[in-house]
């Protein structure tokens, strides 16, 4: 399992600066499931750009597993599981997939986001699901294997 640290993934990134029909789909993918939402003055400092401003540190960039991301993404906090709900949730997972999180070399593995929303997910243990078609919305393999080994089960 590998989870990129946010040092590497600066490492292969560059500023993702959106055309006038970019901005509507970036804004909704990039910052609807951050935390910072409403109160991030990154938006504002990209919209700065276009008056000859520098790129905002902490900004829009591009991510080799998602196509963009935002370097200031923080996960919204998720529903912590209660005993019963944890136990169902390993229970019905899938086996990880080769698309997995937390499979190394996978898309997913390498975008920022995605990585981001997992290791939340983990050490909140709240639900992170499978998004291979068929296993949507399924308890994801690896988050399972990592939250087990987080609480010393393996």
């Amino acid at each position: 399992m590998m989870i990129a640290t946010d040092k590497q993934a600066l490492s292969v990134r560059v500023p993702f600066r959106p055309t006038g029909e970019e901005w509507e789909e970036a804004f909704s993918m990039l910052c609807g499931m951050c935390q910072r939402l409403g109160e991030c003055e990154v938006i504002e400092g990209m919209i700065d750009v276009k008056n000859g401003k520098p790129w905002p540190q902490g900004g829009w960039v591009t991510d080799p597993g998602a196509g963009i991301t935002c370097l200031s993404y923080q996960p919204k906090p998720v529903r912590t599981l209660n005993d019963d709900e944890l136990a169902q949730a390993l229970g019905d997972a899938v086996p990880m997939c080769d698309g997995c999180a937390a499979r190394k070399g996978t898309d997913a593995s390498q975008a920022l986001h995605t990585q981001r929303d997992f290791k939340q997910a983990v050490s909140d243990r709240g639900l992170f699901t499978c998004h291979k078609p068929g296993s949507e919305g399924k308890s994801c393999g690896g988050w399972c294997k990592a939250v087990q080994r987080q609480r010393g089960d393996v």
